[in-house]
C-alpha cells in the first residue's frame, strides 16, 4: 500500500464549481437538474459557448479549505492525484489552467470523458477515492477500491463519509 494513490475528485470536493455549474444552467431555462436531456443540452451549449467553463471553473471557491490541504499534501510528499470527470476537451483545459496556474497544484490529473466510469480510467486496486458521488464511490469499491464520500455538510466525520480533506494530513 505505499504506493497507493488517493484520488481525488475535483467538483463538489475540491471546488464548489458543481454549484457554479448548476446556477448558469439554471439561469439558461435547463430548471430540471435530474433531466440527463437537460444536462446533455446544457454541455452541448457549453461546446457552443465554451466561456461559460471559464466561469464556472474560475469563480469556483475552494471547498472546506481542500485546496490549501491539497498543497499541504503536495509539500508533504503525499501520493494524491485528481481523478475529474469532463464534459468537453475546453473544459479539461480550463481546469488544468485553473489548478496549475490560479490554484498551485501540481499533482498528476487524470480526466474521465462522459460515459466512462472512474474505476474504468484508474484501476482501483485497494486505493483510496474521495467523491461527493455516492455512485462514485459504490463503482469504485465494487471493483477493489476503499473510498469515502465527501458531504462538506457534515458536522463531523463519520466510517463512510467525510466532511474534509484534512484526515489526509494525518494519514501516514
Amino acid at each position: 500500500m505505499m504506493n497507493d494513490y488517493t484520488f481525488i475528485d475535483f467538483d463538489g470536493v475540491v471546488l464548489d464549481s458543481e454549484e457554479k455549474m448548476l446556477e448558469r444552467k439554471y439561469n439558461l431555462g435547463f430548471r430540471d437538474h435530474n433531466n440527463k436531456t437537460e444536462f446533455d443540452a446544457y454541455f452541448e451549449y457549453t461546446t457552443l459557448h465554451p466561456e461559460e467553463w471559464d466561469y464556472i471553473i474560475r469563480e469556483a471557491c475552494s471547498i472546506n479549505d481542500s485546496v490549501e490541504i491539497i498543497r499541504n499534501l503536495e509539500m508533504l510528499k503525499k501520493k494524491i492525484a485528481i481523478l475529474t470527470k469532463i464534459h468537453t476537451l475546453y473544459e479539461m483545459k480550463v481546469k488544468i489552467e485553473d489548478l496549475r496556474l490560479h490554484r498551485n497544484i501540481q499533482c498528476p490529473v487524470f480526466f474521465v470523458p462522459p460515459g466512462i466510469k472512474k474505476h474504468q480510467i484508474v484501476i482501483p486496486n485497494n486505493q483510496l477515492l474521495i467523491d461527493d458521488s455516492t455512485k462514485n464511490i459504490d463503482g469504485w469499491i465494487a471493483n477493489g477500491g476503499r473510498g469515502f464520500v465527501f458531504d462538506s455538510s457534515l458536522s463531523e466525520d463519520t466510517d463512510t463519509k467525510v466532511k474534509s480533506l484534512e484526515f489526509l494530513l494525518k494519514r501516514d
